[in-house]
């Protein structure tokens, strides 16, 4: 008997009618295929879908835990291996089980696919896969192996320490899995899995575990019909013009990102139901990485995600950036869950046109009927298919109330057509404790108003009960009640009911300073998050009881209500900085600044235990607490002098709490600014020691150098490039096609295609060919040993290779160096691949004028010679681009290369009819944001020299350099050449030529001063629209510093090309940039 499929039909019918309807279609046995939805096994939609397209994405993992290094696919064909692979793992080690016995195994690893390979894997074999969280305590895990009877762990070898507590408390088999690369590298031979759907649907899946909010988790064994009811509501009928909500994210997404624990519940479903049934492409988000909206915009960026799923936190701290909603906007919808978005922040959101979409369920039932809600306007609201689901909503507290959402069992089928009872097989209706509210006009759309059994879900999705608390504090004898809030919050707050009430702020601040003591013992004694901080204490009105029962008991929702505008007072109050009294810092020495530091995280956040070299993000600091320790530091220094007029507004922030992430750290920096040493300085100290290490690790071992290598070739070439789908890149392809010189072009790129797919794109949209007959493109990460390639490719690689331009680079200028260690390990590998190569191929490495920008005589040009001063260069990204020119240079004293590095100063837009300077970049932003304010400098400072190249001279000198269009012999490739343009003119002249061609659109030129201030002025308050005609508002540090260069006098830094002229003939045919040239580049950004 096949289980029930479901087939609504259209909205609207008579109820009657439509349950009589639904029970027919329910019953349904039709095998067709058009009719399978509702039927289909787990493990037989992954083999299916394998043998139609074995290359389809199975998921996209990121390749490292630093999203600018992009995310591959791993496809079916090696998913379908992997878990061939574990089933015969299993059953080779633990014997084939008994008939329907499904013996536990667990399983824990990092946050990747393996996951859902052993889940699979599981199912075939026999057996079924617990999934512990990590977060558990030794007792609650104790208990979960217990209960299910589990006597297997398999885990990752990176999980050895946690798991270390649970085998020398639990007698157990244990085993390493194997690297997910290993896995999808395996082909075994198929593990055969011959069950129909009737014999398989009351199968275990997986066992899952409730969160222990309220105690020890319990675990929670799905079923496999529970997924054939994801799959069946595919069936259901649309509601007012909107969708069951996973075949609306099917249409209107790309690729869905997701960044949380896969052994949650929603992560499990999200991927088994979302990926594997709805075939919706799926990007994982990178594994150990600390969740930051800056790391979130990140991974939306370099994976090429247009929709995903983030915590409210997440998206209440993107909210407060200009930049956060533009990246939200762009997004085709975002899901957000483990917790509420606030009311403010997603009013916010929807008024700017965000797609703001929840997701609801549980452990014990999903999928609920749930539609995408299509009004960013109703956000707030769910759209439940209350027939679909057997939802009843149930006033808790007569007409008007919140009510409760029960699920009550529809019929009494074999296969039931609610998750739910796949769970509780036995019971007739299923209690969800959330309570709920409906739209005052709209049918089947309900606003969620929190659990009915009082558990507080804050907004990073943490879960607290605090009946303790509240049972604790009520314990002192001056406290008649005490009620925690945190609702939707980053941290609980909590108003107490005193016998007498304080009469004003003064006894107030004495009557917390007299119950401090038990808070203090009972935030000993909770979770973390759960924590109470001082500031976050208020008391209740003496005209306001708190609402009780007949029991006496306090009504909290009732009392929350009550207590709306005080609440939201108290949060104001203490994230301001206001409450608790004047903020003390100890500014003795290094030392007492860092313990006063401790200290105050202690009392105002109630954060204990810290030492001074303590990590604060291990410590479990969230970002709302960042961003109170900003605000206290500021007030502890609003009366310290500090010298050169330091704005404390921009250098004490979250962004310095970040970089400098213990209080020993953060007292070195703030004693940096009150002593008058610039931050700059105190970073720079740090970035020449992460210097002086990365040389130290990348230039060890080089290898030997190795006589008798013919040289390269001349004519026909084999060349390799790097980064051929960038702009700059796809210039230098389109020379190397052209050119008779060259035979080969190896296009190395990100990807599992290696740029193909991207290519023609990049390169029409500039007017370049599109003829790729000579290239051969190859999917590469540098950051491997032998670029990831496969070993007989890289072989082939090295018999070939003529020259080799590495163009490719992460371009972030808020990075530090540190943070581009993948890419100056490339520079090794690349090395290490030149060194190892058939011929003396030279290898030119594209730097930066970054990489000199601190070249202490302003009033010379910088010469074409190597600095080994690790001072000189600024910035991240400059120093990362210095630092791979030393390796270079190592590499050609110790190991006999021949290399190039190529200083590039400006890069204007092409000269070309077709493609454009890129817009967000400087210049161009420049120009954008004059036509928006009607006015533009005429005089920039340090940049006024203009002696920018344009990227057909940029990309045709560095092919001339390295001896590709121009004979150059090898032995004359070394040391450093600088790409700028010997001839310069003026911005004055260029400021001009734009207001000419706008005719009237820009007024009239202004001071540098004057364009500073009216560009400040309208940063304030700037909306999102207001960003994007005005976009120089995101480069406020860079145009900052123009001004604060001009004031202090600065020279422009030039570089020397006397030594680049002598082989480039571009260089030596280039011209001054024009006004006209300017004008061209005018008309191709179409403002």
């Amino acid at each position: 008997m096949l289980a029930p499929q479901l087939n609504l039909g259209p909205s609207g019918l008579d109820p009657a009618m439509r349950r009589q309807r639904v029970a027919s279609d329910l019953s349904s046995r039709d095998k067709s295929p058009a009719n399978r939805y509702g039927h289909r096994l787990l493990v037989d939609v992954v083999e299916g879908t394998a043998k139609r397209d074995p290359e389809r994405a199975f998921v996209y993992q990121p390749r490292t835990s630093n999203p600018q290094d992009g995310w591959e696919a791993l496809t079916y064909r090696e998913a379908v291996n992997a878990i061939n692979e574990l089933a015969h793992t299993i059953t080779r080690e633990l014997g084939v089980p008994a008939k329907n016995s499904f013996p536990t195994i667990c399983y824990i690893g990092p946050q990747d696919i393996r996951y859902m390979f052993i889940l699979i894997a599981s199912v075939k074999a026999g057996y079924k896969v617990l999934f512990n969280s990590p977060r558990n305590s030794l007792e609650a895990t104790l208990s979960l192996l217990k209960v299910t009877d589990c006597n297997t762990l398999f885990y990752a070898d990176s999980q050895a320490k946690i798991v270390e507590p649970w085998l020398k408390n639990r007698e157990m088999k244990s085993f390493v899995i194997a690297s997910t690369k290993d896995l999808a590298k395996a082909e075994p031979e198929p593990f055969p899995y011959n069950k129909t759907f009737e014999e398989a649907v009351w199968d275990p899946l997986v066992v899952l575990h409730t969160s222990g909010s309220t105690g020890i988790p319990k675990p929670i064994v799905v079923r496999q019909g529970s997924l054939a009811v994801a799959d069946a509501y595919r069936n259901l009928p649309e509601i007012q013009g909107a969708k069951f909500y996973l075949a609306e994210y099917k249409e209107r997404c790309k690729l869905y990102f997701r960044h949380m624990p896969l052994f949650h519940a929603a992560s499990v479903y999200g991927f088994l139901c979302g990926v594997i049934y709805y075939d919706i492409p799926m990007a994982f988000g990178c594994p150990d990485s600390q969740l930051t909206a800056a790391h979130v915009m990140d991974c939306f960026k370099y994976s090429g995600a247009d929709a995903g799923v983030l915590p409210p936190s997440i998206i209440e701290e993107l909210s407060s950036t200009a930049e956060g909603i533009a990246m939200l906007k762009k997004l085709s919808f975002v899901v957000y869950g483990g917790g509420p978005v606030s009311p403010v922040v997603g009013d916010l959101l929807a008024k700017q046109g965000v797609l703001l979409e929840s997701a609801m369920g549980s452990t014990e039932q999903y999928p609920y009927a749930m539609y995408f809600q299509p009004n960013a306007l109703n956000w707030q609201y769910f759209i439940f298919d209350s027939e679909a689901m057997g939802a009843d909503f149930r006033p808790i507290d007569g007409p008007g109330s919140p009510e409760e959402l029960v699920v009550v069992r529809k019929g009494q089928s074999k296969f039931p057509t609610q998750s739910v009872f796949y769970t509780f097989p036995d019971k007739d209706e299923w209690s969800t404790n959330d309570l709920y509210l409906p739209h005052p006009e709209l049918p089947n759309h309900w606003m969620y108003r929190g659990r009915i059994d009082n558990i507080i879900v804050f907004s990073n999705g943490e879960k607290l009960n605090p009946t303790t608390i509240e049972d604790t504090i009520t314990g002192h004898p001056k406290i008649k009640g005490a009620m925690v809030v945190g609702q939707g919050r980053f941290q609980p707050a909590m108003i107490l009911e005193p016998y007498e009430n304080p009469k004003n702020g003064e006894e107030a601040a004495h009557l917390t300073d007299e119950i401090w003591p038990l808070v203090d013992q009972v935030n000993k004694e909770t979770v973390a998050h759960g924590r109470v901080g001082k500031d976050f204490i208020g008391f209740s009105r003496a005209d306001a009881p708190f609402p009780r029962s007949g029991k006496g008991a306090i009504q909290r929702a009732m009392a929350m209500d009550l207590y709306k505008d005080d609440i939201e007072e108290l949060y104001d109050r203490a994230l301001s900085g206001e409450a608790g009294g004047p903020v003390t810092l100890d500014l003795t020495n290094e030392s007492a600044l860092a313990k006063s530091i401790v200290q105050l995280i202690d009392s105002r956040l109630g954060v204990s235990g810290l030492e001074p070299e303590t990590d604060y993000f291990d410590a479990g600091i969230d970002s709302a607490q960042v961003i109170r320790i900003a605000s206290f530091l500021r007030a502890g220094l609003k009366d310290v002098t500090l010298p050169n007029n330091i704005d404390l507004q921009e250098m004490v922030t979250p962004k310095q709490i970040y970089a400098n992430n213990s209080s020993q750290m953060l007292a070195g920096y703030i004693l940096g600014i009150v002593s008058g040493e610039s931050a700059g300085g105190q970073e720079q100290a740090r970035e020449i020691k992460v210097m002086e290490q990365l040389l130290s690790k990348y230039t060890l071992n080089l290898p030997p150098a190795v006589e008798g290598k013919p040289k390269p070739n001349d004519e026909g070439q084999t060349v390799v490039l790097t980064g051929t789908t960038g702009s700059l890149g796809a210039y230098m392809l389109d020379i190397l096609c052209s050119s008779p010189r060259v035979k080969k072009v190896w296009a190395m790129n990100r990807g599992a295609d290696g740029g193909r797919s991207r290519q023609a794109g990049v390169s029409s949209d500039r007017g370049l060919a599109t003829d790729f007959s000579k290239v051969k493109f190859v999917g590469v990460d540098v950051s491997k040993p032998s670029l990831g390639m496969e070993e007989e490719e890289y072989r082939q690689l090295l018999s070939e290779v003529d020259r080799v331009i590495h163009n490719a680079w992460s371009v972030n200028f808020n990075l530090s160096v540190g943070s581009f260690e993948p890419q100056i390990r490339g520079v090794r590998h690349l090395v290490d691949m030149v060194a190892a190569a058939d011929k003396q191929a030279p290898i030119a490495f594209l730097s930066s004028v970054g990489s000199v920008g601190g070249y202490p005589d302003k009033h010379q040009q910088v010469p074409e010679m190597k600095f080994d001063d690790l001072s000189i260069p600024v910035m991240g990204y400059g120093r990362s681009k210095a630092l791979s020119g030393l390796i270079l240079d190592a590499a050609a004293a110790q190991s006999g290369l021949h290399t190039a590095v190529v200083r590039v100063g400006q890069v204007g837009g092409p000269r070309g009819e077709k493609g454009c300077w890129n817009k967000p970049e400087y210049f161009p932003s420049l120009v954008a944001s004059g036509l928006h304010l009607g006015i533009l400098p005429e005089d920039l400072g340090p940049r006024q020299r203009v002696d920018w190249l344009t990227m057909e001279e940029v990309a045709s000198t560095i092919l001339e350099i390295v001896g590709v269009t121009t004979k150059v012999d090898v032995d004359d490739i070394f040391g450093y050449y600088h790409a700028s343009n010997p001839h310069a003119s003026s911005w004055g002249e260029m400021a001009k030529a734009v207001k000419d061609f706008y005719e009237g659109r820009i007024k009239k030129l202004v001071s540098l001063e004057e364009w500073q201030e009216t560009l400040e002025k309208s940063a304030e308050n700037a909306s999102d629209a207001d960003l994007e005609a005005n976009p120089s508002i995101k480069l406020l540090e860079s145009h900052r510093d123009v001004l604060k260069g001009k004031r202090a006098q600065a020279p422009p830094t030039v570089l020397a090309t006397e030594r680049t002229i002598k082989v480039s003939p571009t260089m030596q045919g280039s011209k001054a940039v024009t006004p006209g040239m300017m004008q061209h580049w005018c008309k191709q950004w179409e403002y």
